[in-house]
C-alpha cells in the first residue's frame, strides 16, 4: 500500500512539474524525488523507469480519461491500465496531435508510427574517451561488469550497450569519465567537421562540452578551440566537465557570451554550430517532449539559429551547422535562408538526406531513430561562398 502511495505521489508530481515548468523528466523526476524517495538503487531504478513510461503514455491516458483531471488520476488510471480500443492514432501513439500531425505531413503515416515507436526504447551509446585511458582497458572493465555491447561500425571508439546489470550512470568507466554518454548523432556531427591538429575552431554553443570535448580527443589535444555559450552557469560547468574528460584547457579559450553578438574576425578554419533546438529528436531520451513541444518552441527556436548561422557563416572557412530536431523549421528551412551565399557538400554517407521538396535536400543529412539508432538529427555541411 504504501509503496502504491509513493508511486501515485511521485509520478504526480512529475507530471505537474513537466506540465506546469516545461522541465525534462530527468529534473522532473529529481524534484519530485526530493524528500521522499527514501528508497534503496535498485528501488529507485525501478521508481524512475515507471515514471518514466508513465510520461511517455500520458498523452494516451489524457485521451480516455478526459481533459482537466487531477494528476493522481491520471496516474491511477495508468496503473489500472486503459483501454486504447478505437483510439486517433496520434492517442494510440501517445504523442500530442500537433507534433503527430507535422511528423505525418513530412514522412507518412506509417513511418510516423515507426519513429515514434522507436522513441519508446532509449538506445545507450557511450563514447570511448582515450584522453583518459586506453581502449582496451576501458573496454576490460566494461566486461568485467557483465556489460555487453557491440562496437560501432561508422566509428569504432563508439560502443551500443545492449545489456546492464546496472544503471549507466554508475558503471565504473562512466563514473572516472572513461567513457562517454553520447548519442551516435552527436558524434557523426563533430566528425563531420572532421577536426585535425592544428584547426583553429569555433565552438558557438559548446555547454555541456561533450562535443568540444570529442573535437579534442579526435585531435590528441592538438586542436585549438574557441567555445562560447550564452549562459555564464553553463559554460562555467561545462569547463568543469571538459577537466573530468581530460581535455587540455590551455587549447581552449570559454567564453560566457551571445555568440550573436561576437566580435571574432573570420580567422577560424572551422565552426561547429550545435545550436539550441526545440529537441524534437530527443524524444527517447526525454518522452516529456511528446506532451510539450508546440509549433511556437519550434518557431523561437528557427528564429534564432537562421541568426546564429548568419554569424557563423561570417567567421569560419567551414560552418558544420546542426540540431537535434525532426522539424524542417529547424534545419532545411534555417539552411534554405542562407543558400545564395553558400555551397553545400554532403559528408555523412550512412544518413538519410533532407527532406523532400527542399532545396538541396541530397547534400543535407538526416538520422532518425527508427532508421539509425540515433536521436533525430539534422546536420549541414557549409562552405561560405565569399
Amino acid at each position: 500500500m504504501f509503496k502504491e502511495r509513493l508511486e501515485v505521489k511521485v509520478l504526480s508530481k512529475v507530471l505537474y512539474e513537466i506540465l506546469n515548468y516545461r522541465v525534462s523528466l530527468d529534473v522532473a523526476f529529481k524534484r519530485a524525488c526530493k524528500g521522499l524517495c527514501k528508497l534503496s538503487l535498485q528501488e529507485r531504478e525501478e521508481l524512475y523507469l515507471k515514471t518514466r513510461s508513465f510520461i511517455s503514455d500520458f498523452i494516451k491516458v489524457k485521451c480516455v480519461v478526459g481533459e482537466k483531471k487531477s494528476y493522481g488520476k491520471y496516474v491511477r488510471a495508468w496503473l489500472k491500465g486503459v483501454n486504447t480500443e478505437g483510439l486517433p492514432d496520434w492517442c494510440y501513439l501517445s504523442i500530442n496531435e500537433w507534433f503527430y500531425l507535422r511528423l505525418v505531413g513530412l514522412l507518412g503515416r506509417d513511418e510516423t508510427r515507426s519513429l515514434v515507436k522507436a522513441f519508446e526504447d532509449r538506445v545507450w551509446w557511450l563514447r570511448i574517451n582515450t584522453l583518459k585511458n586506453s581502449e582496451e582497458r576501458i573496454l576490460k572493465s566494461l566486461e568485467n561488469e557483465g556489460v555487453e555491447y557491440v562496437v560501432d561500425k561508422e566509428y569504432p571508439y563508439l560502443i551500443k550497450v545492449i545489456k546492464s546489470r546496472k544503471p549507466i550512470r554508475l558503471l565504473k568507466a562512466v563514473k572516472n569519465y572513461e567513457l562517454i554518454p553520447q548519442d551516435k548523432a552527436s558524434v557523426a556531427v563533430v566528425e563531420a567537421l572532421k577536426p585535425e591538429p592544428g584547426d583553429l575552431i569555433l565552438d558557438m554553443a559548446f555547454a555541456p562540452g561533450i562535443k568540444t570535448s570529442l573535437i579534442m580527443m579526435l585531435t590528441d589535444n592538438k586542436a585549438k578551440v574557441v567555445a562560447t555559450d550564452v549562459s555564464f552557469r553553463r559554460a562555467l560547468t561545462g569547463k568543469h566537465l571538459l577537466t573530468k574528460y581530460g581535455v587540455d584547457l590551455s587549447r581552449l579559450n570559454i567564453v560566457a557570451m551571445d555568440a550573436r553578438d561576437s566580435q571574432f574576425s573570420k580567422a577560424f578554419d572551422k565552426v561547429l554550430l550545435d545550436a539550441p533546438c526545440s529537441n524534437s529528436g530527443a524524444v527517447s531520451k526525454d518522452p516529456g517532449l511528446k506532451i510539450t513541444l508546440t509549433s511556437s518552441k519550434v518557431n523561437h527556436y528557427s528564429k534564432t539559429q537562421k541568426e546564429l548561422l548568419q554569424k557563423a557563416l561570417k567567421l569560419g572557412e567551414v560552418v558544420v551547422y546542426s540540431t537535434c530536431s525532426l522539424m524542417p523549421e529547424e534545419g532545411e528551412e534555417v539552411v534554405e535562408t542562407v543558400g545564395d551565399v553558400i555551397k553545400l557538400k554532403k559528408v555523412i554517407n550512412w544518413g538519410a538526406t533532407g527532406y523532400r521538396n527542399f532545396k538541396h535536400a541530397e547534400y543535407l543529412t538526416r538520422l532518425f531513430p527508427h532508421k539509425h539508432n540515433t536521436e533525430g538529427f539534422f546536420i549541414a555541411y557549409i562552405i561560405p561562398k565569399n
